[in-house]
């Protein structure tokens, strides 16, 4: 039988480490479940076949994903050379190979993997992908992968990516050449199709055989929290009980972690409540002057998360504060 919190106890964000073989779909669905909550989302969806880093906002820290979704995240994919799949990663079937001869093993071995260190190095920068078809991406409101499952490929567009670094961890060659790759990519990047692209440059074939996610954004897997153990914690706990545990156990985020980094403005609580009630708020008599119109800033007061808002010029010449999301609602914020 589902827990039913208390609104205030389940505002934040629970860095999930997402276990292998389960949907991110099926993990929020425990979470529902544990939690008693509805209002979940989640921070990029991860394959069933990977695991790591799944940030979770639940109750109002959800309308933050809108911006945490462009956030550039970190992935560690090992990739097995010597077979390509339709899936490009390892739950697929194999549809082309290649086998090493006994003078490409040597050279390899003779040149350090010269090759496949220059391949990994030329990654950073821009390129064009083209999503792989077992993907969930719609054409014509149906995902491509309930095409692909179909035996039909359809035609899509490709998208502008950008690999910010890319890091060969470790290579070894036993009956296969096998490499781990470290990646930092932009929103939208597909591992696999990389792990592809990589076996097809090199004339191997490959296909990511495991991925890891272990940063979101200013999320680091090395704060995630096993789904099962939350369920664990929440055996017996009541409302109050297992909210605390979380916060102080450091799990349960407050929504403003979303936003570390960004620049900020700081805000009068008269300011702050007229903002929050869709009043304006004009730059005369506040030091706004480095900020560039509509650049994006979280607006705060006191240390409390008000909302995400740029500055605008108006008719009279004039800044306005025009708000893109508020955050907090107005009790909770009178409460304070």
């Amino acid at each position: 039988m589902a827990v039913v919190h208390a609104a205030q106890d389940w505002t934040g964000i629970l860095l999930i480490n997402k276990p292998p073989d389960r949907t991110s779909f099926s993990v929020i669905a425990q979470l529902r479940r544990v939690t008693g909550w509805r209002k979940i989302g989640h921070v990029g969806t991860l394959d069933p076949f990977a695991v790591g880093l799944l940030p979770v906002c639940i109750g109002r820290a959800t309308a933050a994903v809108q911006f945490m979704e462009s956030y550039d995240k970190v992935y560690r994919v090992s990739i097995v050379f010597g077979s390509a799949t339709d899936t490009q990663d390892k739950t697929g079937t194999v549809t082309e190979q290649y086998q090493l001869d006994s003078a490409e093993r040597a050279e390899l071995q003779r040149t350090d993997f010269a090759a496949l260190r220059q391949c990994i190095a030329r990654l950073p920068g821009s390129h064009e992908q083209l999503p792989p078809m077992y993907s969930a991406i719609k054409k014509d409101g149906r995902p491509l992968y309930s095409y692909a499952r179909a035996g039909q490929s359809v035609e899509r567009k490709s998208r502008t990516i950008q690999i910010r670094r890319a890091e060969l961890i470790s290579v070894e060659l036993q009956d296969q050449l096998q490499a781990v790759v470290e990646i930092e990519c932009s929103k939208g990047t597909y591992i696999r199709t990389l792990a592809d692209t990589i076996g097809r440059d090199l004339g191997y074939f490959a296909h990511a055989a495991e991925l890891e996610r272990l940063r979101v954004g200013p999320f680091s897997l090395a704060d995630a929290l096993d789904p099962d153990l939350l369920e664990t914690w929440s055996a017996g706990a009541d409302s109050d009980g297992l909210a605390g545990r979380l916060r102080s156990s450091g799990q349960l985020l407050p929504t403003i972690r979303a936003f570390d980094g960004w620049p900020r403005i700081e805000l009068s609580h008269d300011d702050a409540l007229r903002l929050i009630r869709g009043q304006a708020v004009l730059q005369t008599g506040h030091n706004w002057s480095g900020i560039g119109d509509g650049e994006r800033q979280v607006v705060v007061c006191g240390g409390q998360l008000i909302g995400i808002a740029s500055l605008r010029p108006q008719a009279t010449g004039e800044r306005r504060l025009k708000t893109e999301r508020v955050l907090i609602d107005h009790a909770d914020f009178q409460a304070r």
